[in-house]
C-alpha cells in the first residue's frame, strides 16, 4: 500500500498588522553598504595581495621594501593601511590585485570617516522613526494589554522624537525588541497578530500577497477562563467545613514538590499555604482527579475499591481532603463557554448581586476595549483591576483577571498559482519530517516499559499508572542513544533501526552541507528526502497522521518555519469565531479527523477539558467526548500480537482519544499525555545544521557559517551563522564608542557574508546524555519550557545604528545561539505573514501533479 501526504483544505493565515519598517535611513545604508562591499573586496584580494607584495619585497631594498612589507602586514592582518601608504606614489609598479586592494581600502576608509562624522545625525533620524513607530495606535493598543510598562516607555519616548533623554535611551532596547516582534514575529494570541482562514480558489489572492484589512479584523477580549472560573467558584461555592460538594475537583493552586504537595487554604478571608505528605491514599485521590471534576460518590467508590477499604473510610478520606481544601467544589461555570461573563453574571445575581454588577461592568469594559482608543483601553483596564480587587475580596479563591485578546480576520480565498510545485514538494518534505517525530520512539519506549513492568498481554488501570509510565518514558527519551535502544526498546530491534535510519538521513544532509563549502545554498531532491523515510519498521507506520507546517511564501518557494501536530491543533482556539463569520472550517476539520483517525472503526472520542489552561479553550469538534468520569474506567492494555498498547473503555472496547487543545501536550495531565502518545503525531524539531555544528571537532573559535538548505522549492533551513570570538563584544552591554562598534560589526558581517537582516535564535533542544530520575526529567522539561518562552527569536536589522547599539544587551540576556538570515525580510509598508498548511497521511497513491492540483480543489 502506497503512503502519501495530501494537502488539507484548511489553510490558516497569520499576519502582523504592523506595516514593515526599517529603522536605518538611506544615508546610513549607503555608507554601511560601501563599508561592507569594500571590506569584502579587501578580504577577497588579501591572499593574492600578500603573495604579490612578498614577491615584490624580495626584489626591492631600502625604504620601498619596508613600505611593501608594511602593506603586506596590513593585508595579512585585515587592517586598513596607513594614510600615507594609501595616497603616496610608489616607485615600484604595483600589480593589479594590489592596486585594486588599495582602492577598496581607500573606499573603506572614506566610508569609516563618513560614518564617524554622520553617526549622531543617523541616530537622530532613526530615533525619530522609532518614536513615530512606537506611537502608532495599533501598536500601543497591544502594549496597553500585554506590556503596560513598555507602553509607558513608548509614550515617554514620543515626547522628544530624535532627541531622547538619558532615561529614554535606556528604554530603547525594550522598545526595539517589541517593535521588532510587531514587524516580523508572527504568532497568535495577541493583537500583534491577526488570524484568519482561507479557502483554495483560482480566483483568490496570491499566496505570497501579505494582506491585512483592518476593516475586516475583529478584536475579541475575554478573561482567562480558568482563573475567572476559580474566582467565581470562590464566591458562589466557598469551602464549608464538614460539607461534601456533589462534584469535586483538585484545588487549582495545588502544586507537587517532590514527596509533598502545597496548596492554598482559605478560612474567613485568611489565606495560608499548607503542605501535606504524599502517602498512598492521597496519591490515589490525586490520580483519580487528574483529568477534572468527579462526582463525589464516584470518587468515594473508586477509592474504596482501589484500596480495599469500606466506603465510610473512603468517605472520611475525601471529607478530610475537602476540609483541607485539597479538593474543592467543581466549577459552577462552563469553562469552555464562548463568553463566560453572561453566565457568571446570571449565577452571581442569585448569590451576590454586588458581584454580579461588578461582572457586568467588566463585560462592558471588555466590549469597550475592543473598539476604543489607547487611552480608553488603559482606563478600562484600570477599572478591571479595581473590579478584580473587589471580586477577590468576596472570593475564597482569589485570582488575577488576566485579559486575553484574539485578533480575528474574516475568511477569504487564496490561490496556489505560482506555488503548485512548492506545495507538492512540501508533501514530500512532510514525509521526511515524520521520520523525526519524537512520538515514534516514545511509543516504542512506552511499550517496552509497560511489558517490563506489567508483563506481556497485561491490562492496568490508566489513571493508576499513567504518571509513573510517563515519567519513566520521558526520562529515557531524554537520555536515549543508539546504545540504549536495545535495552529500552522492543525486542524486535525496531527502535535501534529507527535511530539508524535517522542517523543515515542526518549524515546524508550533513554531507551535502559540508560539500557546499562557501556556497550560499545547497539543494537536495525532495524525492531523496521522502525515500529516506521509506521502509521503517511496521511499528512506526501510522494508520493515521497529520502535520501542520508553518511556512512563508517567497518568490515561488515555501520557507519552512516549524512542523507541528496537524488536524487543526494550532487553529482550534479560533474556530468558534469562524463559525460566526459563516465559515464551515470547523466542520471540515471535524470531518477530516473522523475520516483519518476513525476510519478503522475504533471509537473516536475528544477530550474537551480546559485543564486549567485558557489556551485550551475551543468549540467541541467530535460527536463523542471522554469526560473525567469516563477516564476513571479506562485501561491500558498490551496486545501481544502487534506488540502495541491500546486504550480500552470501561466495557473493554478500544477507544482513540484526541486532544485538540492548543497547549503543548507535555504539560497536560499524564493520562491524556500518554493517550496522545499512543495515537497522534507530535511536534518535529529536526535541525540538521544544528546537529552538524554540534558534532564538529574542527572549530577554531571564529564565526562559522552554513548554507541555506533547500529541497526543491521548499527552504528547509535558512542560512546560518554561529558567532565566535571574532564577534565584536562590548563589556557591560553598551558600546562606549558607538561608531567604532558599528564599524566593527559591519566588518564582521562582511567577513562572513552576513546580511543586514537576521534573526537571533537560541537552540532549545532537550537535555540529553544522562539518565535522570522522574523529578529530574520534570525539572528539565520545566527549564526547557521557561527558556523556550524567554528566548524567542529576535529580529535584528544590522543596517540600523540603533539596533546595533542595543545588540550587546540582547546578547547579554540570552544563552549561546546563532543568527539566521531573515527570509523573508522586512519590506517597507508590507505586513509580515505566515501560513499554516496541514498535510494528512493517505494510503492511496497520489502523484506529485495530483498533490499540487489538490491545492486548487481543496483536499
Amino acid at each position: 500500500m502506497t503512503e502519501s501526504w495530501i494537502l488539507a483544505d484548511t489553510p490558516m493565515y497569520r499576519v502582523n498588522p504592523t506595516p514593515g519598517l526599517r529603522l536605518g535611513g538611506e544615508r546610513l545604508g549607503t555608507v554601511l553598504r560601501a563599508l561592507f562591499t569594500a571590506h569584502r573586496e579587501c578580504r577577497a584580494l588579501a591572499d593574492e595581495v600578500c603573495e604579490e607584495l612578498y614577491r615584490l619585497a624580495g626584489a626591492t631594498t631600502g625604504r620601498e621594501r619596508h613600505r611593501l612589507l608594511r602593506l603586506k602586514r596590513a593585508a595579512f592582518n585585515d587592517r586598513v593601511p596607513d594614510a600615507a601608504d594609501l595616497r603616496d606614489t610608489w616607485q615600484t609598479p604595483l600589480p593589479p590585485a594590489v592596486t585594486a586592494w588599495l582602492a577598496a581600502c581607500e573606499r573603506s576608509q572614506l566610508a569609516r570617516t563618513a560614518l564617524e562624522a554622520g553617526l549622531p545625525a543617523f541616530l537622530g533620524e532613526e530615533r525619530e522613526r522609532l518614536a513615530q513607530a512606537v506611537g502608532s495606535e495599533p501598536f500601543q493598543l497591544s502594549l496597553a494589554l500585554n506590556s503596560p510598562q513598555v507602553l509607558d516607555a513608548a509614550q515617554r519616548y514620543r515626547t522628544s522624537p530624535g532627541q531622547p533623554t538619558a532615561r529614554q535611551r535606556k528604554s530603547e532596547r525594550g522598545l526595539v525588541q517589541h517593535l521588532a516582534r510587531a514587524l516580523l514575529r508572527v504568532s497568535p494570541l495577541s493583537r500583534l497578530t491577526a488570524v484568519g482562514f482561507a479557502d483554495w480558489s483560482e480566483d483568490g489572492r496570491r499566496f505570497d500577497e501579505a494582506a491585512f484589512d483592518r476593516r475586516r479584523a475583529h478584536s475579541v477580549l475575554t478573561p482567562d477562563r480558568a482563573l475567572f472560573s476559580s474566582l467565581v467558584n470562590g464566591i458562589v461555592a466557598p469551602p464549608r467545613l464538614g460539607e461534601l460538594p456533589v462534584v469535586v475537583q483538585r484545588n487549582a493552586m495545588l502544586k507537587r514538590e517532590g514527596t509533598h504537595i502545597r496548596f492554598q487554604h482559605v478560612v474567613n478571608g485568611r489565606r495560608r499555604t499548607l503542605s501535606a505528605e504524599l502517602n498512598e491514599q492521597l496519591t490515589g485521590l490525586l490520580k483519580l482527579t487528574a483529568l477534572g471534576p468527579l462526582p463525589v460518590e464516584l470518587l468515594i467508590a473508586e477509592l474504596a475499591r482501589r484500596f480495599a477499604v469500606s466506603e465510610p473510610d473512603a468517605r472520611r478520606l475525601v471529607t478530610a481532603a475537602v476540609d483541607a481544601q485539597i479538593l474543592v467544589t467543581a466549577p459552577v461555570l462552563d469553562e469552555q463557554a464562548r463568553d463566560p461573563l453572561p453566565a457568571a453574571e446570571k449565577l452571581l445575581a442569585e448569590h451576590h448581586p454586588e458581584a454580579a454588577a461588578t461582572v457586568a461592568a467588566i463585560a462592558a469594559d471588555l466590549d469597550l476595549m475592543a473598539r476604543d482608543s489607547v487611552g480608553g483601553r488603559r482606563a478600562a483596564l484600570t477599572r478591571i483591576r479595581a473590579a478584580e480587587t473587589a471580586l477577590n475580596e468576596l472570593s475564597s479563591c482569589p485570582a488575577k483577571l488576566q485579559v486575553n485578546e484574539d485578533y480575528l480576520l474574516e475568511p477569504g480565498t487564496v490561490s496556489p498559482e505560482g506555488y503548485r510545485a512548492a506545495l507538492a514538494d512540501l508533501g514530500r518534505v512532510t514525509a521526511f519530517q515524520s521520520l523525526f517525530d519524537r512520538h515514534h520512539e516514545i511509543r516504542a519506549l512506552l511499550t517496552r516499559a509497560f511489558t517490563d513492568r506489567f508483563g506481556v498481554g497485561a491490562r492496568v488501570d490508566l489513571l493508576d499508572h499513567a504518571e509513573e509510565l510517563v515519567t519513566l518514558v520521558r526520562s529515557r527519551e531524554l537520555a536515549l542513544t543508539r546504545a540504549d535502544a536495545e535495552q529500552w526498546g522492543p525486542a524486535d530491534g525496531s527502535l535501534a533501526e529507527l535511530l539508524r535510519r535517522r542517523a543515515i538521513a542526518t549524515a546524508t544532509l550533513a554531507a551535502r552541507l559540508r560539500e557546499a563549502g562557501d556556497a550560499a545554498e545547497v539543494s537536495v531532491d525532495p524525492g531523496l528526502l521522502g525515500s529516506l523515510a521509506d521502509g521503517l519498521p511496521d511499528r512506526f507506520k501510522l494508520t493515521a497522521a497529520s502535520y501542520g507546517l508553518l511556512v512563508q511564501p517567497v518568490d515561488g518557494r515555501l520557507v519552512l518555519n516549524a512542523c507541528y501536530t496537524g488536524h487543526g491543533q494550532l487553529a482550534t482556539r479560533f474556530l468558534g469565531s469562524q463559525a460566526e463569520f459563516g465559515s464551515d472550517v470547523a466542520a471540515r476539520i471535524a470531518r477530516r479527523i473522523q475520516h483519518r483517525f476513525g476510519a478503522d472503526g475504533v471509537r473516536l472520542v475528544e477530550d474537551h477539558g480546559l485543564h486549567r489552561a485558557n489556551i485550551n479553550h475551543r468549540i467541541r469538534l467530535l460527536d463523542e467526548t471522554v469526560t473525567p468520569q469516563d477516564w476513571v474506567g479506562v485501561t491500558l492494555a498490551h496486545d501481544p500480537a502487534g506488540d502495541r498498547l491500546d486504550l480500552l473503555d470501561r466495557d473493554g472496547r478500544p477507544i482513540r482519544v484526541m486532544s485538540l487543545g492548543m497547549k503543548w501536550i507535555e504539560l497536560q495531565p499524564a493520562p491524556l499525555n500518554l493517550a496522545v502518545w499512543l495515537y497522534d503525531t507530535g511536534r518535529v524539531a529536526f535541525d540538521p545544521i544544528g546537529r552538524l555544528h554540534s558534532q564538529r571537532t574542527d572549530l577554531d573559535g571564529t564565526t562559522v557559517r552554513y548554507p541555506r538548505l533547500v529541497a526543491g522549492d521548499v527552504v528547509l533551513q535558512r542560512r546560518r551563522w554561529y558567532p565566535g570570538d571574532d564577534l565584536p563584544s562590548v563589556p557591560g552591554g553598551e558600546p562606549a564608542d558607538e561608531a567604532a562598534h558599528l564599524i566593527a560589526m559591519t566588518r564582521w558581517r562582511a567577513t562572513h557574508d552576513i546580511p543586514e537582516e537576521i534573526v537571533m535564535k537560541t537552540p532549545l533542544g532537550m537535555p540529553a546524555g544522562e539518565v535522570m530520575s522522574g523529578d529530574g526529567a520534570a525539572a528539565a522539561l520545566t527549564r526547557y519550557l521557561r527558556a523556550r518562552s524567554r528566548e524567542k527569536p529576535q529580529y535584528l536589522d544590522l543596517g540600523s545604528a540603533l539596533m546595533v547599539r542595543v545588540l550587546p544587551k540582547f546578547l547579554e540576556r540570552r544563552g549561546p545561539g546563532f543568527f539566521e538570515e531573515a527570509l523573508p525580510g522586512v519590506r517597507s509598508g508590507v505586513t509580515a505573514g505566515e501560513w499554516l498548511l496541514e498535510y494528512d497521511l493517505t494510503h492511496e497513491p497520489v502523484s506529485g501533479q495530483a498533490q499540487a492540483e489538490s491545492a486548487g480543489e481543496g483536499a
